[in-house]
């Protein structure tokens, strides 16, 4: 009779053992289902700018050949929204020419942007602009919720409906360059000299 007893009390707990770890695989499955979706990181070209995205701030992921002087970029550490987001990631040391995942983060206008040389890119002087950025290693905060597709600006900007300008004068020998950004829209080199004046937009 002793030796029954004792194996019903080994089946039970057997049974609750069962019981038991079926329950932590089905939990384990559950959080599984749950879990949160990959996060995807948006792709932007070189030649875009700041300014021209709307989102306060976003991880994207920049290509390689950034560090071209074509891709323009005003100031040093905070950069006018005008500026290439890539151009200034390269800049800023966050980025090298390879291209990479960058955290870029609005901020407010500045009253001025010094430019420098750095890291392969020579970035540019503004008097100033009513909107600034900063460039990050792309760690993402916690508990917050970067977008996987960036919105985009389709109008012009309020400066450049108004017609202000920025303009930035370089004097060299026999040549004085100012060069002006009108609103987010083109930007105006004036060349004069010896030479006639000359007009460039583009």
């Amino acid at each position: 009779m002793r030796t029954v007893v004792l194996t019903m009390k080994a089946s039970v707990i057997e049974m609750f053992l069962v019981l038991l770890m079926t329950g932590v695989h089905s939990n384990k499955e559950t959080a599984k289902k749950t879990k949160r979706p990959k996060f995807t990181v948006p792709q932007i070209n070189c030649d875009v700018k700041a300014g021209k995205i709307i989102n306060p701030e976003f991880i994207v992921k920049c290509p390689a050949g950034c560090q071209d002087p074509k891709y323009h970029v005003y100031g040093t550490d905070v950069y006018a929204s005008y500026s290439s987001v890539c151009g200034a990631a390269v800049h800023s040391g966050v980025l090298d020419n390879s291209g990479g995942k960058i955290l870029v983060r609005k901020v407010a206008g500045q009253s001025g942007y010094k430019g420098s040389y750095s890291n392969g890119v020579q970035s540019l002087s503004l008097p100033r602009w009513r909107e600034s950025f900063i460039v990050l290693e792309s760690k993402p905060k916690k508990g917050v919720t970067y977008p996987s597709a960036l919105t985009y600006s389709s109008s012009k900007s309020p400066a450049a409906q108004a017609g202000k300008y920025s303009c930035v004068i370089e004097s060299k020998p026999e040549l004085i360059n100012t060069r002006c950004v009108l609103g987010d829209s083109r930007e105006i080199n004036i060349l004069t000299g010896q030479a006639p004046l000359a007009l460039a937009i583009f």
